[in-house]
């Protein structure tokens, strides 16, 4: 659904965008973070061989099992997340979190053997290619864990061996560089493929949108009236609201296209649907059966009342006025009403009903309401 939405601008195609893939992404990043979580409680074992069963061990255990518990109400909050806003600040909370736990321990084994850096560029190289952020979301925690990183290897290399840290140095370098060409390119992929789909189905929804509508008036056409109409009539006879049918014709039409020319005509049938059109509850049907013949729907509407509502239309018309030409254009219209009876067959016989009484009112006179 999110697809349909207007995106005229970067800020709307952006919001769009991550919206759309919001679900996708969450679900994603748990599973990720549920990944993560393994060897976070297998390399405990490596905190036992190193410290035994002591009590730096139980801290270190503790430690661990709090950013496991941490981890899971995390994945819970991705099941419940509904915007993107959200899903970014959930994200970069725990992201901070494991940083500052890989920086911890990475520091604590530094202590007391010699650090891995295979682990390390491991983990900046999945937290790129892992977690389908928005890309400057990507970037920023594995940037912080390799400054982080860099600073503990600068300092165990100065206990050690400085020459190490430089080739630390290269390798971290490497590892961002790569992931951000990587993940961008990923990015890069995912946005072009998103946008592609999305003009595919915007173009859809234009083309369903021009066939419903007449092109001249910007009303609906025959075809999608005869949809809208058999849908309230079924919903009618299964014990729905009641509605009014009203057939309205321009009076004189052929007259006024004969002494102003068809383009004055096209303008009255464009100014006379909008008049109309803006003097309407949006739930009403209003189209253009063809010529200067239209037919309006008043839904929930006894005759009645809908006489009502087409005088107050009619009259309304009547101080209207098109200037065409430096020429002032005046028309005006009848109508027939008619209301669905329990009798009524189909919308074809309710409709030939206002038809009748369209053509009462043009027998006796023109520029008037009748009701059968």
């Amino acid at each position: 659904m999110l697809l349909k939405a207007q995106t005229d601008t970067m800020d709307d195609f952006e919001s769009v965008y991550r919206n759309y893939f919001l679900v996708t992404d969450a679900r994603h990043t748990r599973v990720a973070i549920a990944v993560w979580l393994i060897p976070v409680l297998i390399l405990a074992y490596s905190d036992y061989l190193i410290f035994g069963y002591s009590s730096k061990f139980m801290v270190l255990l503790a430690i661990r099992l709090v950013f496991f518990i941490f981890s899971l109400y995390t994945i819970y909050s991705l099941v419940k997340v509904s915007t993107a806003r959200e899903y970014d600040y959930i994200f970069l909370r725990w992201a901070m979190f494991a940083i500052a736990i890989v920086l911890f321990f990475n520091y604590i084994w530094a202590l007391y053997i010699t650090p891995s850096g295979a682990i390390t560029i491991l983990v900046l190289f999945s937290a790129y290619m892992v977690f389908p952020n928005r890309f400057c979301i990507r970037v920023i925690p594995p940037i912080i864990l390799s400054i982080g990183n860099l600073g503990l290897d600068w300092w165990y290399a100065q206990l050690v061996n400085p020459q190490s840290h430089y080739s630390m140095l290269v390798a971290i370098v490497m590892a961002n560089v790569l992931g951000i060409i990587f993940s961008s390119s990923l990015e890069q992929h995912r946005r072009t493929e998103f946008k592609a789909r999305l003009e595919e189905t915007q173009l859809k929804e234009e083309l369903n949108r021009l066939a419903s509508i007449d092109h001249l008036t910007g009303i609906l056409n025959r075809r999608k009236l005869a949809q809208l109409t058999t849908k309230e009539f079924e919903r009618f006879k299964n014990g729905g609201q009641p509605f009014s049918v009203l057939m309205i014709d321009i009076d004189y039409f052929k007259k006024l296209n004969d002494s102003y020319g068809h383009d004055v005509g096209d303008m009255i049938l464009y100014e006379f649907s909008a008049y109309v059109a803006n003097n309407l509850y949006e739930k009403n049907i209003w189209g253009r059966l063809g010529g200067d013949e239209f037919v309006l729907v008043l839904l929930n509407i006894p005759s009645e009342q809908s006489k009502q509502i087409a005088e107050r239309l009619r009259l309304g018309l009547k101080k209207e006025a098109i200037i065409c030409y430096g020429k002032k254009v005046t028309f005006n219209i009848s109508i027939g009403i008619t209301e669905a009876r329990e009798q009524d067959s189909s919308f074809e016989s309710i409709l030939k009903r206002a038809d009748d009484a369209l053509y009462h009112a043009k027998r006796n006179g023109r520029g008037r309401i009748e009701v059968l």
